[in-house]
């Protein structure tokens, strides 16, 4: 039997597959990696790496990795109890958060890592860039690699003494209270070796910052200063890089030369420097290969050798040095343009405007010569002109009213159309209503004549069995008979079936609604099919005529389903939606191309498409067939009413039984 499942248990399962696909559509994949910075954010030298860092890790083509950046700001970063508190902070932070890996950017944030490795972030790998020293046979473990380019002293006091032959001291600044400043302390001296000979090497450390301006400003000319790192005094004043410097460099009359790009524009005069953007983006590329699955162990120490001369514009002017003595491929910043290049858009406009000037007055003296020539030739022509547009004239006034005559020609077949159409439209309408009387009359005569005459067939037989059997007659006699009433049987079934299918007597006697169950019931039967069915009352929503419309609308479905799917299961909903009765069919069967068949013309689609959207147009609805080939059928058709009531019904044997079905097999379409 059909089995109707209620309105709740639907919702509740389109709401568990709704939930259950969003869900599994938000479980994206996600990659968290932090990166720590020594010092503070908007640093030349923090802004660099982490350009490097987000040029590979964010690209465009990147959409699964979640990039955390924090900031030790070494410079402010004074005793252990401040350590202490950083490495509380972490821990709270990241302590729920599962790391790819993690990059420490410094000599601050290196030690910091280091430290804390174990307690902050176990078993995840550290890649550390930037940092002034690394030492791989010492500071290497399984957990640790790192992006390592030792800056080059020699290469930019060399390049000082050959811009400044005159030069016989070097002055290093550089603090002996900070990590940094105790890191660069032997790495100077080494750096320095070559020049012990040539130049009387004094260092300025362990001071305050207000002597040491003192000491910087009374230099002799024939100094040169290198710049390393005084962010904090003897007094335990801090300074951020970019303040020391500017400090410096506005007390120093002599050249100010550095290793550090971060400087540059805040007073230095240049150096070979650090790229720190190539540093953070091999780390990153580091990274990605952590990702992808290869062991820390395997990713090597990645030295770099991008260290490049660097100059500033306005020092070179200051100290009066040329480009020509500058090293080989050596940058100078804050070029500034020359007014005729700074304009170049300006001056090639000018350009265009008096070139398009000069080519208007040519053209201009080239259409004054032709018009003057012209005119006479207008002159003679003239008067020809003007009989040719009378003439024109003329042609253009009976070419209109010809097109005014076909314009009334064509409406006139138009409205004639229009009125053919309505009248086949109601010669439809008249034939679906005599082929209903026609059924009508045929079914009665079915059940009254030829339902009669069999019945009484019948009858005569079981007398004729009765006598024979009385005078033993042979018993292949008695076996006949037998089967003689079998097939008269069949044939009396055959004829009652037919004739509920030409005029169901339930139709007429009981409505619609009992007429439909019906209908899907002996489908079921009939063609061994499941059926599914959710319908509510609509006897009183139409007519006798619009009942018995949708009733062989649902009959010619069904009969297609059965003939032509091959479908083994069959829904069917009626609802009321506004002022409409929608009926839904769908099926599992093999489909078709709607597409393809519905674009045909009526009569190579066959009479039942035919007739099915003749009924509804008749009764003012809309037929919506939607199928494909192997994904089954769905058919909806919406007919107006002008009742809002409606009521659910089901019967009460289908409310928790299901309908046992088989497919029919290929041997069983001729039972």
């Amino acid at each position: 039997m059909p089995v109707v499942f209620s309105r709740p248990l639907l919702f509740l399962l389109a709401f568990v597959l709704f939930v259950g696909s969003d869900v599994r559509a938000t479980e994206l994949p996600r990659h968290d990696i932090l990166v720590v910075h020594s010092y503070h954010c908007g640093l030349q030298f923090s802004t660099a790496v982490n350009q490097g860092i987000n040029q590979v890790l964010l690209a465009k083509d990147r959409n699964d990795i979640e990039l955390h950046v924090e900031y030790l700001d070494g410079i402010h970063l004074e005793n252990a109890g401040q350590i202490q508190e950083t490495r509380r902070y972490f821990k709270n932070k990241f302590a729920s958060q599962p790391l790819v890996a993690v990059i420490g950017v410094g000599d601050l944030a290196y030690s910091f890592l280091l430290k804390s490795h174990a307690e902050l972030f176990p078993s995840t790998p550290l890649v550390f860039c930037g940092l002034t020293m690394f030492d791989q046979r010492t500071d290497r473990d399984e957990f640790v690699t790192a992006v390592f380019e030792p800056y080059d002293i020699t290469a930019t006091v060399r390049a000082g003494i050959d811009l400044f032959p005159g030069s016989r001291q070097l002055v290093v600044i550089n603090d002996n209270m900070s990590l940094t400043g105790m890191i660069n302390r032997p790495l100077i001296e080494k750096g320095l070796k070559p020049f012990k000979n040539r130049l009387k090497i004094t260092f300025f450390e362990n001071c305050s910052m207000i002597d040491l301006l003192d000491r910087v400003s009374s230099l002799q000319d024939d100094t040169l200063v290198l710049l390393m790192n005084f962010t904090r005094d003897i007094n335990g004043e801090t300074f951020s890089f970019e303040r020391s410097c500017r400090l410096i460099s506005a007390k120093c009359k002599v050249p100010i030369l550095s290793v550090w790009e971060f400087y540059l524009e805040q007073g230095v005069f240049g150096g070979k420097m650090l790229d720190f953007a190539r540093q953070g983006k091999e780390a990153g590329i580091m990274v990605l290969d952590l990702m992808h699955g290869k062991p820390i162990n395997e990713l090597p120490i990645r030295p770099t050798s991008n260290n490049r001369f660097v100059f500033d514009y306005s020092k070179l002017k200051q100290f009066q040095v040329s480009y020509s003595s500058l090293p080989p491929d050596s940058e100078v910043t804050k070029e500034p343009e020359s007014v005729l290049w700074k304009n170049k858009a300006l001056g090639w406009t000018l350009l265009g405007i008096a070139l398009a000037l000069e080519a208007v007055v040519i053209i201009l003296s080239v259409n004054i010569y032709r018009r003057k020539k012209s005119e006479a030739e207008l002159e003679n022509h003239k008067n020809h002109l003007e009989e040719l547009v009378e003439q024109r004239t003329l042609e253009l006034t009976t070419a209109n009213e010809k097109m005014r005559e076909e314009n009334i020609e064509r409406q006139k077949a138009e409205n004639a159309l229009r009125e053919s159409e309505e009248i086949l439209h109601q010669l439809s309408v008249r034939l679906l209503s005599a082929q209903e009387d026609e059924r009508r009359r045929i079914s009665v005569e079915l059940h009254d004549e030829l339902g009669q005459s069999l019945a009484a067939l019948k009858l005569q037989l079981r007398a004729l069995r009765s006598k024979i059997t009385n005078g033993r007659a042979p018993e292949i006699l008695v076996k006949e008979c037998e089967e003689l009433r079998d097939s008269i049987n069949l044939i009396i079934e055959n004829a009652r079936r037919l004739s509920r299918d030409l005029s169901p007597v339930a139709l007429d006697d009981l409505g619609i609604d009992p007429a439909l169950d019906y209908l899907i019931s002996n489908f079921s039967k009939l063609y061994h099919i499941d059926t599914r069915s959710d319908l509510i009352e609509i006897n009183h929503f139409f007519d006798q005529n619009g009942q018995r419309m949708l009733y062989r609308i649902l009959q010619e479905i069904l009969n297609n389903i059965g003939k032509h799917s091959g479908a083994d299961h069959v829904f069917f909903q009626i609802e009321k939606k506004g002022g409409n009765v929608l009926l839904l069919v769908k099926d599992n069967g093999c489909g078709f191309d709607s597409a393809k068949v519905l674009n045909r013309k009526s009569l190579e689609s066959g009479m039942g498409l035919t007739a099915m959207a003749e009924r509804v147009r008749t009764l003012g609805g809309t037929m919506e067939i939607y199928s494909e080939l192997e994904q089954g059928t769905e058919i909806v058709v919406s007919v107006p009413v002008c009742q809002k009531t409606e009521t659910r019904r089901q019967k009460p044997e289908d409310r928790n039984q299901k309908t046992e079905t088989r497919r029919q097999k290929p041997e069983d379409k001729n039972c």
